[in-house]
């Protein structure tokens, strides 16, 4: 996201933390419920880290117009914690994970594994849902069958 705003996108997140939270109550299949419980802990995760990103500007912000202080500040917004922890990675998997960690050596790498998204009928509402997230937030779910 190049116009990254945590403070833009917190009540963003918390209004479909609490959408998704009244969803989860009408569900009627405990697969559903289950996809609408993980969303929510994920959203309370994207939650915490946006909280996080507040108190890195509020940090920034007094070194702002110093030389050195202007270069951190584009050096941190080139990706922040949160953009690489929930955007930069591409999608992130409500169900199962769709990456595997391969091991080389004594390194180890994220390898993307081949999956189907489970159809929007099973998921109770929950994939338009995911879409808005999508689109207001720049942060891709998937329920990922593998």
């Amino acid at each position: 996201m190049n116009d990254f705003n945590a403070l833009k996108l917190i009540p963003i997140v918390v209004s479909f933390r609490e959408d998704v939270a009244v969803r989860e109550q009408a569900c009627k299949s405990e697969f559903a419920r289950s996809l609408h419980s993980t969303l929510l802990g994920m959203l309370d995760a994207m939650k915490v880290d946006l909280d996080r990103e507040v108190e890195e500007e509020k940090a920034l912000a007094p070194f702002l117009g110093t030389p050195e202080g202007d270069f951190y500040y584009r050096i941190y917004h080139v990706c922040t914690f949160f953009e690489h922890r929930w955007t930069a990675k591409g999608a992130i998997s409500i169900l199962d994970p769709i990456e595997e960690l391969v091991v080389i050596e004594d390194d180890a790498f994220p390898f993307p594994v081949e999956y189907s998204e489970v159809p929007a009928d099973e998921m109770e509402g929950l994939a338009e849902v995911i879409e808005m997230i999508t689109q207001q937030t720049g942060v891709r779910f998937v329920a990922a069958r593998v």
